[in-house]
């Protein structure tokens, strides 16, 4: 590894990285069930029950740690370069994001994905100063956020526009939706923990080192988890129809 790569990755918190490696593994693993599900290699349905509940928890790591990150970001880094790094990354993942729903729009119709987590995630970034400066109330805001959501979900609207609320037309359903109510909640939440960790740490955190060799896999799947995310579902389509699976 080049010297400037190396400093670079010791620049980061190992287990952080790791745990996101560990959801980007249940990610592939659960989009692969739901892809053998849709063509009816797999006759369960993996968006109820224990499979409903193995997503959620996914995703709500995935989540966890934006929040979390957003917190050690702003402890290490002066102000002006962290907005920076948020507008930056914020607008990438959105980009990233209209993409997706692009391609998914003539693949899955009315399903498609409108607003989906990279769409979220990336609008979290653009708002991380305004995040960061009511961080005290975090807790309380998550639970706002987290509450709010079932019940913007039961008050159907006659617009699409809404959808990144969380308000939906009647009987909306897509391949990938996180609205801001209520999942901007459990970011909050993340928010909560990483106000938690510094405060335990006295607001010092842990001198960045390399991983251990039994992390290592895991931890470069964090660190490049975008890059996983956008080429998974094309990967195992592409194995699929290796193996004479047929989608259409």
């Amino acid at each position: 590894m080049p010297v400037a790569a190396r400093a670079k990755a010791l620049d980061r918190l190992w287990p952080i990285d790791a745990l996101r490696g560990f959801a980007v593994l249940g990610m592939v693993f659960y989009h692969a069930m739901w892809d053998l599900s849709f063509v009816g290699v797999y006759p369960g349905d993996v968006t109820l029950g224990g499979w409903r509940i193995f997503a959620r928890s996914v995703a709500s790591t995935f989540l966890l740690l934006v929040g979390f990150n957003l917190i050690l970001l702003a402890a290490r880094t002066p102000p002006a370069v962290a907005r920076r790094r948020w507008l930056e990354r914020g607008l990438k993942l959105l980009g990233w994001g209209i993409v997706i729903s692009l391609i998914t729009w003539p693949l899955f119709g009315p399903q498609f994905i409108a607003y989906g987590v990279l769409h979220f995630i990336g609008t979290v970034l653009l708002l991380a100063p305004a995040i960061l400066r009511l961080q005290r109330f975090s807790i309380p805001l998550a639970a706002v956020f987290l509450l709010g959501g079932p019940v913007l979900a039961n008050r159907p609207v006659d617009t699409v526009w809404l959808l990144p609320l969380g308000l939906r037309p009647p009987h909306y359903v897509s391949v990938d939706y996180f609205p801001i109510f209520p999942w901007l909640g459990v970011v909050l939440l993340g928010v909560g923990l990483g106000r938690a960790y510094l405060a335990y740490r006295a607001g010092r955190l842990p001198a960045p080192s390399a991983a251990p060799a039994w992390a290592r896999p895991a931890v470069l799947l964090g660190r490049h988890s975008l890059t996983v995310y956008i080429l998974h579902q094309p990967v195992i389509i592409a194995i699929l129809l290796l193996l004479g699976v047929r989608f259409f």
